[in-house]
């Protein structure tokens, strides 16, 4: 029996407002991963018998991180899930 793969291409026009909101957003979403992937190297050189920071872990920094740094709050919190979840 052979499998079918359908796929739907598609192009999205956004208006200035919402290119300048995805712009915020995939700006905090880097910062996120650059946040995360430093605290998790600095924890391996301090304590290199450690584990890496696992994905529930991440997540939990997430609201003091958003405290640290309130330009955060401008993004969906379901994108630095997704982050935590592609990082570990």
């Amino acid at each position: 029996m052979a499998h079918i793969i359908k796929g739907v291409k598609l192009r999205l026009y956004p208006n200035a407002q919402q290119r300048e909101q995805l712009w915020q957003m995939f700006g905090n979403d880097r910062f996120v991963w650059n946040q995360m992937l430093t605290m998790a190297k600095e924890r391996y050189q301090n304590n290199p018998s450690s584990h890496f920071v696992n994905e529930y872990d991440m997540n939990y920094l997430l609201k003091s991180l958003k405290q640290e740094y309130p330009f955060l709050k401008a993004s969906d919190s379901t994108s630095f899930l997704v982050v935590n979840h592609n990082l570990t």
